[in-house]
């Protein structure tokens, strides 16, 4: 009972987080805005306090990349570090994924919980985004909330020559030598308020002195770009059609942006959705308890959920982005079963989930990749359900690889 009251407080701060409005004194509003102030002079105390070496910073003896972002929320930053981990990879370098390992069970010290070959986590442990990643068997991936920490155990059993830290922007504890600012291109600074008010946790002000480069997430594909969606292990990354990229008020609302942060080098990525399993009705063991073996098989032909009716169930930040997805992937959406970001599933939800798709007749059930590692093995799936995985795709590939290489490089 008390789950479900905080977390209609959580849904009511969410939505008037993503308004803007004039609060009265003696209103809810009014108390957000009133909560936000003090966070905003504490964050930028805290920020002052390591900038004059009151606090120390640390370094890790390898190049450090930081992919985060200024706002409260799912901006892509866990797509973006595999897209980052792979492409490192793929330029013969040995890249480790950081994570603060949100909701796991490890509340002290640092894990491994992957090292490209072996699984050694669960989600439960690891927490949702770090097993995800781990499970595609591509690059290691340690969680650890002290980032330095985590980076030492890194060092000590990997020997990485780049660490890169999943949602480290605010981190500043640990020095990093390159910093990626993710913001979502409808609401890149959602309504310019600090949290819980707004989504911001900080400023441009205060951020743009640390922010290399800026990436907008989800932006809109010109007409005449079709991207296709045949999964993560295509060679070449989907690129946008040149064609009326980035005029209008798109162009403007970004042009905005990127001034108030003294115009860094910006990109603009879309996030590519596509089908990562299929589970027919038969038990099957899940996610949760995969540990050894190869996990890089092609993904199913997304083609096959057009058309289909779907009732679709999921655990984000930002939920609506799941719809998105699986509509734009061809699927008829008949009702959406919506939980708290990072929620663990009991077998009650997906008995009530199972009965609600039979009682509206739905070919499918959806949910996301991060969703279906927390659930358990053996669960019968009747209709079918299908997984829906998301990966990032650059308007100009080579140019973020370009300037990768460069940072790299004047480092040494």
């Amino acid at each position: 009972m008390s789950e479900s009251w905080i977390f209609r407080l959580e849904k009511k701060i969410i939505q008037i987080s993503d308004q803007d409005y004039d609060p009265c004194f003696f209103s809810f509003k009014g108390l957000l805005v009133g909560v936000s102030r003090l966070y905003r002079v504490l964050a930028g105390l805290r920020l002052r306090l390591y900038r004059s070496g009151w606090f120390r910073s640390r370094r890790l003896p390898c190049f450090v990349i930081s992919i985060g972002n200024i706002t409260a929320g799912g901006a892509g930053k866990t797509p973006m570090a595999v897209y980052l981990a792979e492409l490192l990879a793929g330029m013969g370098r040995r890249p480790v994924v950081i994570s603060r390992g949100y909701k796991g069970s490890l509340n002290s010290g640092a894990g491994l919980v992957g090292d490209g070959d072996q699984v050694f986590m669960d989600a439960g442990k690891a927490g949702d985004e770090p097993f995800m990643m781990a499970l595609r068997k591509r690059f290691s991936v340690v969680v650890g909330k002290d980032r330095y920490r985590a980076g030492l155990l890194a060092m000590e059993q990997l020997n990485p020559d780049v660490v890169i830290l999943d949602d480290g922007f605010q981190h500043v504890r640990l020095k990093r030598d390159l910093d990626i600012l993710l913001l979502d291109h409808d609401r890149p600074l959602g309504n310019h308020r600090i949290l819980p008010a707004g989504r911001l946790r900080e400023t441009p002000a205060t951020a743009k002195h640390r922010a290399h480069a800026l990436v907008f997430t989800r932006c809109p594909v010109p007409a005449k770009a079709q991207p296709d969606n045949t999964g993560p292990d295509k060679t070449q990354p989907d690129k946008f059609e040149r064609a009326n990229s980035g005029s209008g008020d798109t162009g403007d609302r970004m042009g905005q942006v990127i001034r108030e942060f003294d115009n860094p080098l910006s990109f603009k990525t879309r996030h590519i959705p596509f089908l990562l399993h299929e589970v027919s009705g038969k038990k099957v063991s899940g996610p949760a308890h995969a540990r050894s073996g190869q996990n890089r098989s092609i993904p199913p032909d997304p083609a096959t959920l057009k058309g289909r009716s779907g009732i679709l169930f999921s655990g984000l930040a930002n939920n609506k982005s799941f719809r998105d997805a699986a509509e734009e992937l061809g699927v008829k959406v008949m009702d959406y079963i919506e939980f708290k970001d990072h929620y663990r599933y009991k077998r009650a939800d997906l008995v009530m989930i199972r009965q609600r798709a039979r009682e509206i007749g739905a070919d499918l059930i959806l949910t996301t990749e991060k969703d279906w590692v927390k659930l358990g093995p053996d669960i019968e799936w009747n209709p079918d359900l299908a997984v829906i995985g998301i990966r990032i795709a650059f308007e100009d590939p080579d140019g973020f690889e370009d300037f990768i290489r460069s940072k790299m490089t004047d480092n040494g």
